[in-house]
């Protein structure tokens, strides 16, 4: 690796990366559309169900999959919209380490029993 590589690799581990909303694709990515986190809207818009998480073997390590994870969250709170962890990245390791995202989860048992 040389010392241009190992500075960019340090540079991109310290600095967060920008993940922009992809909406036609339904997912949140790296600008260079590499890594990414799909989403499928469900519940008439009121619900993201997060089904994949993506990061190429050439950056992972980064922490760019929680990156996009609390991209995702953020977005779904500023809308009012609850999310389904679907992705087993996001149910089994983005929410242990990041426990206040949990309120966002969409639960079934909020329905009235009425």
């Amino acid at each position: 690796m040389t010392n241009t590589a190992a500075t960019s690799e340090a540079k991109m581990a310290t600095e967060t990366p920008k993940i922009v909303w992809n909406e036609g694709k339904r997912r949140f990515e790296t600008e260079d559309h590499e890594a990414y986190i799909e989403y499928k809207m469900r519940n008439n818009g009121k619900v993201m169900d997060l089904v994949h998480t993506y990061v190429p073997s050439s950056k992972r390590g980064l922490g760019l999959a929680s990156h996009l994870c609390v991209a995702a969250f953020e977005h779904a709170s500023s809308h009012s919209i609850s999310v389904v962890p679907s992705c087993s990245y996001v149910s089994d390791t983005f929410l242990p380490r990041n426990q206040s995202w949990k309120p966002l989860v969409h639960s079934e048992d909020l329905k009235s029993s009425i």
